[in-house]
Formats: C-alpha cells, sequence, structure tokens
C-alpha cells in the first residue's frame, strides 16, 4: 500500500467494493507477475487516483494478513509517497478519498489494522 503524505497528513480510500467494503485502506493492489512492488503501487495510484505517485524505495511497514473472509494470505508492504502530478479523480474502486492526520488515525475505520500502522510510521 501507498501511505501518500502531504501537509502532515495521509491519503486514505473508502472501498467501493468487498472484502471490506465501506471501510478505510490505502491506495495500492496485487503486483503483476514480475513486477516491481514500487512500479505497480505507481500503477495501482495512476489507476485508481488517477495521479502520478514519487515512492520512497525503502518500506514503512511489512504485514501478512488474509485477504477477505477465509481468503489467501498476503505480504502487504507498506511504502511512503507523494503525488507528483494530476488530480484525484477516483475510480469505482475507490468510494471517497479523505485526508487524515496522526490525531484521526486511531478513530478511522480500517479495513486492515495494518494500514493503519502503515499510516503512523509513514506520518512518524
Amino acid at each position: 500500500g501507498a501511505a501518500i503524505v502531504e501537509d502532515s497528513r495521509a491519503l486514505v480510500t473508502v472501498r467501493a467494493r468487498e472484502p471490506e467494503k465501506g471501510r478505510v485502506d490505502l491506495p495500492g493492489g496485487f503486483l503483476e507477475v514480475g513486477e516491481h512492488p514500487v512500479d505497480g503501487l505507481v500503477r495501482e495510484a495512476r489507476e485508481e487516483l488517477g495521479v502520478e505517485i514519487e515512492v520512497v524505495e525503502r518500506p514503512v511497514l511489512l504485514a501478512i494478513h488474509t485477504y477477505g473472509e477465509g481468503g489467501a494470505y498476503v505480504l502487504a508492504i507498506g511504502f511512503r509517497a507523494r503525488i507528483t502530478g494530476g488530480e484525484i479523480r477516483p475510480t469505482d474502486d475507490v468510494a471517497e478519498v479523505r485526508w487524515i492526520s496522526t490525531e484521526e488515525l486511531d478513530s478511522v475505520d480500517f479495513a486492515w489494522e495494518h494500514d493503519r500502522e502503515m499510516v503512523r510510521a509513514a506520518l512518524g
């Protein structure tokens, strides 16, 4: 996932689809075969949000979790990023975009707890 940071706030998205529809997560998605994680995040930000991002190469957090009820295990890699171009225009996967601060972090209904910790690490 990409913890996109600007002015001490992080961009989060409200999921428009299951699993965890209506809950908050970070922009990102599954990698294509042979795709570098950073390239995958740049692609996903373009596809989901319509923006270009610059990703800090070193991950801020790694987490193993299951994707959906009884889903397969997934290794989530969180990176810090910033928007370098374009205007935010969410696609069908995203119901809403929000900018949140560290103070708001604990009250947000994250779909996956590791996304909260990725944002915390990126804003720290």
